[in-house]
Formats: C-alpha cells, structure tokens, sequence
C-alpha cells in the first residue's frame, strides 16, 4: 500500500502519490491572470516562483469551488514545473489499497487519462490522479506560456524597481 494525500472536490475522494506533493498552503489570495480558461484562478508566488493555481472542481466537474476555511491549496510537481490545485478539504496523508475497477470502466469506455487508478480508504472509493493528463495539449502549452510571460514580467518590473533605487 503506497501513501497519498487524499482531498475531497464535488463530494468525490481523489489521491495524489506523495512522491508528486511539495506542499499544502492555506490561501485564497492569487494574482489574477487575463485570458486564461476560466478554471486557472491565478497565479501564487512560492519561493520565487509563480505557480498556477487551478480549481480542480471547476477543471473536472465545471462548477466552482466554494471559497471556505477547509479550502486549500496542493502544490505538486507538474512536467518539470509547479502546480496548485485548489481544493475543498485534505482528508490527510493516507496509505491506501488497490482495486481493479479501471478495467471495467476502460471496457465500458468511461475512464479517463488523468484517472491513474482507483483505490480505497475504508469504504470510500478514492480517485488517483495522473496530472501529466489532467490538461489537453493546448491547455498545457497555454498555461505554460502563460506563466513564463508573466514570471518574466515580474522579473522586468523588479529589474526596473532596483534600478530605479
């Protein structure tokens, strides 16, 4: 049995590996980004970084999370960069069991990429998250340039802030 951070989004249980997990924060302050998909609530600044802030609930189910104390971010490994998914409640960091319910949803063809596996916790079916496959190619390439534009335009302004001091 391996470990995983276990959240909740829409009422469903979802695991990610600890392995991928740098950090859970507790925030609802993001920098707003324009021209984004409309599940990118912003971008968070964490060590030096601007990471991407995306509601999970709003990517997976098309509904918005409701901003609450529970509410939290999971800041993970994301193809060489950093992701945060913003989230309605940690459950905890779990050891969880393996099932075999993927090969029936991938006969009835309703299993998706970024479903790695289902597991479970006591009796609650939990939903393993693959991130490399939670965003299209395009959405992947979008967000990416998105943050890259605006972390190199922070890095102008505060050249031009210490050059102006």
């Amino acid at each position: 049995m391996d470990q995983y951070v276990v959240f909740k989004s829409h009422d469903q249980y979802f695991a990610l590996p600890v392995q991928v997990v740098t950090r859970i924060i507790e925030t609802d302050d993001f920098i707003s980004l324009p021209d984004v998909p409309d599940f990118v609530l912003g971008v968070f600044e964490h060590q030096k970084h601007m990471i991407p802030i995306i509601d999970l609930r709003r990517k997976l189910f098309n509904e918005f999370t409701t901003k609450s104390d529970a509410a939290k971010v999971i800041l993970c490994d994301w193809k060489d960069q950093h992701l945060g998914l913003y989230v309605e409640n940690i459950i905890g960091i779990e050891h969880l069991k393996e099932t075999d319910y993927e090969k029936e949803l991938t006969q009835a063809d309703l299993k998706h990429d970024y479903i790695g596996k289902f597991l479970k916790l006591k009796d609650q079916v939990v939903i393993s998250l693959e991130l490399e496959f939670l965003f299209d190619n395009q959405q992947s390439e979008n967000l990416t340039s998105t943050v890259e534009k605006f972390e190199k335009t922070e890095e102008n302004a505060n050249v031009d802030k210490s050059q102006a001091d």
